[in-house]
């Protein structure tokens, strides 16, 4: 996941936080919370990084509820839907919060 990281201005380490909130949303922000308390996230990094796990891949129960109510098909499809959306969110809100120089 590190070039899907760079691609959207966060460091390499960003990528176990998103995969922790894949099991569980709350433990990607923990790790998110411990990379901006060693330093490693600057506050345009760590807000391109809260708002793409905020929207990123639902975590494995909402998958596996998605799975049961929807079939296997459109989990599939709303998981890449979502996906999709959540790196081009990040992506634009990075590329946005650099030009601008808000953060």
């Amino acid at each position: 996941m590190s070039p899907v990281m760079a691609s959207i201005g966060l460091p390499k380490e960003t990528a176990v936080a998103f995969i922790f909130g894949f099991f569980r949303r709350d433990y990607g922000a923990a790790g998110l919370f411990d990379l901006q308390s060693k330093g490693l996230l600057n506050p345009r990094q760590l807000t391109v990084a809260a708002v793409t796990l905020t929207i990123f891949i639902p975590c494995v129960a909402q998958f596996l509820i998605m799975k049961k109510e929807r079939g296997l098909k459109t989990a599939l499809l709303i998981v890449a839907f979502v996906s999709t959306m959540a790196y081009g969110s990040g992506y634009l809100l990075n590329k946005f919060l650099f030009v601008t120089g808000i953060l």
